[in-house]
Order: C-alpha cells, then sequence, then structure tokens
C-alpha cells in the first residue's frame, strides 16, 4: 500500500491559514509572524491566542490582564460551550459561591460538575523552587472527543482538541497523521473559538452598558 505524509497533503502552516481566514469573518486577527504556529485574537483586558498544528492539534487561550477581572460564571460558561457547544443561558448549578475560602478554578469546578461534565484537580511540582501549581482539567464523560478544558486560579482558560483521530488519514507512531479534510477542520476550529468569543464579547458588552 502506498501511502503519502502530512507534508505531501497540505503545506506547513496551511491549516492554521485556513482557520485565521475563516476568523477574521467577524475578529481581528494577528499573526505574530515568529513561525510558532499561534495567531492573536484581539479582545479588550485579556490575552487571546489561538494555536493550529498541522496535525490537527488546536489549542486556544484566554487569559484577562488582571485576576480581578475574571469572573468564574463566564469562565464557566466558556467552558460549557467549548466543551459541548451549548452556549444559551446556563443554569447556576455549583455550589462554590455558597462557601467562603472557595478558590476561583473551585468555583469554576463546582459548576461545571454541576452540569454533568467530569472534573479533576491537577498539582504540577516544580522540585527546584518548591512550589506547586493547580488546575483544574474538565473534559465531557464517554464524548470520545480528545477535547478538554483546564482553568486556572488567575482565570486563565486554556482548550485543547486534537482532532486528529477523527480527520486522519495515515498515521504511524512517531508521525503525526495527515488531515484528511483540513477544509472541515478548520471549520471545526473557527466555530468553537467563534463560539467562545461571542461569549466573551457579550459579556464585554454588559460590562460596558452597566459600567
Amino acid at each position: 500500500m502506498t501511502t503519502t505524509s502530512l507534508a505531501d497533503r497540505i503545506a506547513p502552516g496551511e491549516l492554521l491559514h485556513l482557520v485565521a481566514d475563516g476568523l477574521t469573518a467577524g475578529l481581528v486577527v494577528r499573526d505574530p509572524g515568529d513561525g510558532e504556529g499561534r495567531l492573536d485574537i484581539a479582545l479588550p483586558g485579556a490575552r487571546c491566542t489561538l494555536a493550529v498544528g498541522d496535525c490537527g492539534g488546536a489549542e486556544w487561550e484566554y487569559c484577562p490582564w488582571s485576576p480581578e477581572e475574571a469572573d468564574p460564571d463566564l469562565t464557566a460558561d466558556l467552558a460549557t460551550a467549548l466543551l459541548t457547544g451549548r452556549t444559551g443561558p446556563q443554569p447556576r448549578l455549583g455550589s462554590g459561591h455558597q462557601f467562603e475560602n472557595v478558590t476561583f478554578k473551585g468555583i469554576v469546578g463546582l459548576e461545571l460538575k454541576a452540569r454533568g461534565l467530569e472534573v479533576e484537580l491537577a498539582v504540577y511540582c516544580d522540585e527546584t523552587a518548591f512550589d506547586t501549581f493547580a488546575e483544574i482539567i474538565a473534559t465531557v464523560p464517554g464524548s470520545g472527543e480528545d477535547a478538554q478544558v483546564c482553568v486556572t486560579d488567575e482565570g486563565g482558560l486554556t482548550w485543547t482538541r486534537d482532532y486528529l483521530a477523527e480527520a486522519a488519514l495515515v498515521s504511524a507512531p512517531g508521525l503525526c497523521g495527515q488531515a484528511a479534510d483540513p477544509v472541515r477542520v478548520a471549520s471545526s476550529v473557527v466555530e468553537a473559538v467563534t463560539r467562545a468569543m461571542s461569549l466573551l464579547h457579550a459579556a464585554g458588552t454588559g460590562r460596558a452598558a452597566h459600567g
């Protein structure tokens, strides 16, 4: 059987360019030009970036410039939208706001768990500086999708999804598979990120109206 490599199917960076073209229809997107395969998405008061690899992996990061500006309810809605596609008004089911000394990630985690998502606490140790760092990781139980959302106490949210499993044509150990339909993968990434950005813009508009 004759197979071809990813490079034979799509040019390096083509998937990122397809995503960028789709996002610029409604967002201000800039390629820093550093060759890192990452896009900057303009958003007042926050850093927002999107990385897309040739193998079909996507990573969207949102981080308010000030942790004091972070909203756990909005963050829970973002995570829900990215993982499930639900963007309408979400019920407030978690108990995190009812108790003192619950961390930001704790409030978000309790809300997501109450909505039926699977949430776990990940703790990382820095043996050099003798320090620890923790975040929550949310996924959809039994979805079969390689997707997750991570949330920190500073209000940062990172969504990652590997589209290789559903879009790969050929793969082998140590080799990324080739995207059988890069346009479809790009469209899926654009849809997910646009959904999240719409929530952020709506929240920003609401704050401005009440400011």
